[in-house]
């Protein structure tokens, strides 16, 4: 009987600490899901540092993810020296068939730009990944190193890479003549172009192309007016040019998109002629595999010296 007495007296202590062991444990927040925006990528991808629009926060396991398979990606990786970011947000979403989604995702920092194609649903798994608009500079003492890609997506479906990179050194306490005798050591450039569809498995499928064909050209520029003399010189050149079969082109706009063709009109390759163009008007040369070699424009015979002197010709 006096056990009995005693375990009720303790009951009321026990109901209390069962209590209050309950209100103790923490009440689960209920996180609503982000409601990204939704529309379609646009045709031109691009960086504005200074853009300012609203980044939506990633969930962290989307971001885990990410930045574990960010380099896991067909095509040419970046050449400039750089530390890949950590902090990322959504610009925009992209619905895809069959209820896939394409994200397009920013660095804080506003130096990168990925598209990333999610399995959908509210899942947010990772199928693939593609990096589309870079904008990236790096200097070191007296080297700046700047890269560039942009992304043009078209009416097919294509999604086209430009990625160019530029390596300069100041030539501030170097002679004309030693930049003349060796220019790569004061100026290298790259442009390369990749190109992909999505393909039926949800996947960035990069598009192989032939590797360009053998070419010499001599591209005729000028960045303003037409110089004096123009109409009568540029003419002679060419037919000297086509009797050994080096192309040529004349070109006063879109410097970075020049399309090659050879005299059957079969496409060739796309040049950018921005790294050589140091003169308001000039003279490049350009084989495949060899740095171009950019002359003033003026005296036909001078520019036809350099010529023969560039592509090694000998007149019988």
């Amino acid at each position: 009987m006096k056990k009995y007495i005693v375990s009720l007296l303790f009951l009321p202590l026990l109901i209390v600490s069962c209590n209050s062991s309950q209100q103790a444990k923490p009440i689960e927040e209920h996180i609503e899901p982000i409601e990204y925006p939704v529309g379609y990528i646009a045709q031109h991808i691009s960086i504005n540092l200074s853009d300012s629009q609203e980044l939506y926060p990633l969930p962290e396991e989307f971001l885990e993810n990410f930045m574990k398979m960010h380099m896991q990606y067909e095509g040419t990786p970046p050449t400039a020296a750089t530390e890949f970011p950590d902090e990322w947000g959504v610009v925009l979403v992209e619905r895809l068939p069959e209820g896939r989604e394409l994200y397009q995702i920013q660095s804080k920092n506003r130096e990168w730009i990925f598209l990333v194609i999610t399995s959908g649903y509210g899942t947010q798994r990772i199928l693939d990944l593609l990096p589309v608009a870079v904008n990236l500079a790096r200097q070191t003492q007296d080297i700046l190193e700047t890269e560039i890609w942009t992304t043009e997506r078209t009416p097919d479906g294509t999604f086209i890479v430009t990625k160019k990179y530029e390596w300069v050194r100041s030539v501030e306490n170097i002679t004309q003549t030693e930049y003349d005798a060796n220019p790569q050591n004061f100026l290298r450039a790259k442009t390369v172009t990749d190109k992909y569809f999505i393909n039926n498995f949800c996947r960035f499928e990069r598009i192989v192309t032939e590797d360009t064909p053998d070419y010499s050209a001599v591209i005729f520029y000028y960045k303003d007016e037409k110089p004096e003399d123009w109409d009568e010189i540029v003419p002679l050149l060419q037919a000297f040019c086509e009797d050994y079969t080096i192309l040529s082109e004349e070109v006063y706009k879109n410097f970075d998109q020049l399309a090659l063709y050879d005299y059957k009109f079969n496409f060739i390759t796309e040049l950018d002629i921005t790294p050589y163009m140091d003169l308001p008007e000039g003279v490049i040369f350009m084989k495949k595999g060899e740095n171009p070699k950019t002359v003033p424009f003026g005296n036909y015979e001078r520019i036809k010296i350099e010529l023969k002197r560039y592509f090694k010709i000998v007149e019988v």
